[in-house]
């Protein structure tokens, strides 16, 4: 990293030595070359490498700034939140990890047991077994849609719960809010569903016990206790990344470390690129970060080196509709005068397909909101990579592509509800509508280096397309 100068913001970071620090990093910020130079600067400083715990969310992010680092000659492990768990763990007790699926089966398990799964929840998406109980474990067996939708349900709610460190007696809490909040009807159904996650959940628990497993929230619940009565490497220093990602029971485990070891934490992450909600990851701990670790600096890193002045403009606008978001200006030296296209088409994509690709030069990312988007695409080239928005957050590429801009139930954005039954315990959103799908879209646009092009259908536009057309049409080309 010969030659490299840095900002202004990033060399404040760098010096920085408040005891609780919170970097805003936006869009490519270069909040990784922060990092990584800021681990260089503790060192020269007479740090111990082996005294700094640098954490982020996934394996692939954890190997990336790992080899980064070892190309400055700095050996650090660079965990995950759940590696690092494993590893207090592992320290304490025998244990190991219980197989991805085992919820999944003790969940249909238990669903055989009921003769009418329709008088157990009265829930009018089941219409199965009435009162034949070889009828309903054939449809078990058979996996259909309805207890395929059920199990899920149930499997979510069962990870939020643990992801949100709740615990058995949480669920009198439940009922005493369903009782509080809801009407007769509505009542009787969610007393039926949280008895029946309540009883699923105690075997999942009881099952874990007896075979001496763990499953993923345990691996964070239960190093969070051990840190508590028996302590952790006196860490001096704890750097997370993506902490906009962050879980309850995560930030338990910080501040429990933190309290611990009396280390300075150095959390970043951007606030605006907070997509992961359905797996227990609450914005609240980002948004708030001082009221859950008091005597903060705060510095926000506003430089982009990947998106245009013109985009970012577009972006930042665009974002900032909410709210709930954390304002911050964003500058850029890159110009590029209309960084959005548009191409229209009436049936199917393939109508403009062949234009689209003839216009571009270099990688290209195709971004759809679902898995299943894929099947919209005539082809790609060698050039073309298709990914999930969610799957493309800390990439870029020189142009993106976005489909599935649609205005339908399962188009971007998606207008699929969360279930009533998860109110219990998905963290709460902002009231602002499709707070986060917006930031996925704004994911979305900023993975560019150059141009976005947006596939629309003409008589059916989303509407985050129709907005961005409305404020900032300078900056859209629109090609019919």
């Amino acid at each position: 990293m010969k030659n490299i100068k840095l900002d202004k913001k990033q060399k404040k970071v760098i010096k920085n030595i408040s005891k609780n620090l919170l970097v805003i990093a936006g869009a490519g910020s270069g909040k990784t070359l922060t990092i990584i130079y800021k681990i260089k600067k503790l060192i020269k400083d007479q740090i111990n490498p082996d005294k700094i715990l640098c954490l982020t969310f996934t394996k692939s992010a954890a190997n990336s700034l790992r080899q980064k680092l070892l190309k400055e000659n700095i050996n650090i492990n660079v965990y995950t939140f759940h590696s690092l768990g494993y590893q207090i763990i592992k320290k304490s007790k025998n244990v190991n990890l219980t197989k991805e699926n085992t919820l999944d089966k003790i969940i249909l398990n238990h669903l055989a047991k009921y003769p009418n799964l329709n008088d157990l929840i009265g829930a009018t998406f089941i219409e199965l077994g009435n009162g034949n109980v070889k009828k309903l474990q054939n449809e078990i067996l058979k996996k259909t849609p309805h207890i395929t939708y059920l199990k899920n349900l149930i499997n979510t709610f069962i990870n939020l719960f643990k992801s949100n460190n709740y615990n058995l007696s949480s669920f009198n809490t439940f009922f005493k809010i369903n009782k509080k909040q809801n009407y007769i009807k509505k009542r009787i159904r969610h007393n039926k569903f949280l008895n029946l996650a309540k009883n699923i959940y105690q075997d999942y628990e009881d099952y874990l016990s007896f075979t001496k497993k763990i499953d993923y929230h345990d691996m964070i619940n239960e190093a969070t206790k051990i840190v508590e009565t028996e302590g952790i490497y006196p860490y001096k220093y704890i750097i997370i990344d993506e902490y906009q990602d962050t879980s309850l029971n995560k930030c338990e485990l910080i501040k429990t470390i933190q309290n611990k070891t009396d280390a300075n934490l150095i959390a970043v992450g951007d606030d605006w690129q907070s997509i992961y909600r359905f797996t227990g990851s609450n914005l609240d701990i980002f948004t708030k970060f001082k009221q859950y670790f008091p005597k903060t600096k705060i510095i926000k890193l506003n430089k982009t080196y990947r998106n245009s002045k013109q985009l970012t403009n577009v972006a930042k606008k665009f974002i900032l509709k909410n709210p709930y978001q954390i304002t911050k200006k964003v500058t850029s030296s890159k110009k590029e005068k209309k960084p959005i296209h548009i191409y229209y088409y009436e049936k199917n994509i393939k109508e403009i397909w062949d234009k689209v690709i003839s216009e571009l030069n270099g990688e290209t990312f195709v971004l759809g909101r679902n898995n299943k988007d894929i099947k919209k695409i005539p082809y790609l080239n060698k050039k073309m990579k298709y990914m999930t928005v969610h799957k493309s957050k800390g990439l870029e590429s020189e142009n993106i592509i976005i489909i599935n801009l649609e205005n339908k139930t399962t188009g971007f954005p998606s207008k699929i509800k969360d279930s009533e039954y998860l109110t219990y315990v998905i963290p709460k959103d902002d009231n602002y509508p499709f707070a986060e799908e917006r930031r996925l879209f704004y994911v979305a646009l900023t993975r560019t280096k150059s141009k976005v092009i947006l596939i629309v259908k003409k008589n059916l536009p989303s509407i985050f397309v129709t907005e961005l057309i409305k404020d900032s049409n300078q900056y859209i080309k629109i090609n019919n």
